[in-house]
């Protein structure tokens, strides 16, 4: 009985340990993920009201607060962001970083990165319908012309 206790019950405990930190891991990736969504869309969201503010800029002064201090169990994430066109992209990487089990073989020493990148389009609505609109007066004009 001490031979089984001494193998299975640090095996058990490493994995249920190994178990923690991947849900740390995945908890935060989520969150990044969903934060980096959410800096993308409200930057391309903010041009079209008439703010004169760079996406970039705007990412930058509130990235803090979309952020928080939500991340347990994972480090604050660093966030840069890219413009091409009318698409907004938001890197953000961040890692889990336990101190626990680094040295066993199950867990890397330097923990666990992950980076995501989430992409925003900016769109004008009211530009759309009214063309929308416009091109089908048009063919209703020629319709009714024949």
């Amino acid at each position: 009985m001490t031979l089984e206790a001494a193998l299975v019950v640090p095996m058990a405990l490493c994995s249920i340990v190994l178990l923690i930190y991947f849900a740390f891991f995945l908890y935060g990736k989520c969150l990044l993920t969903q934060d980096a969504y959410i800096l993308a869309f409200r930057s391309t969201k903010q041009n079209n009201t008439g703010w004169e503010d760079d996406p970039a800029v705007f990412v930058a002064e509130r990235a803090s607060d979309i952020l928080g201090k939500k991340y347990f169990g994972n480090d604050k994430p660093v966030v840069s962001t890219a413009e091409s066109g009318k698409t907004v992209t938001v890197t953000g990487m961040a890692r889990a970083c336990h101190r626990a089990m680094g040295r066993y073989f199950l867990k890397p020493q330097s923990g666990w990165d992950y980076k995501v990148f989430m992409k925003a389009t900016k769109r004008e609505p009211a530009k759309h319908i009214r063309t929308f609109k416009r091109l089908k007066d048009i063919g209703k004009d020629l319709s009714d012309g024949l």
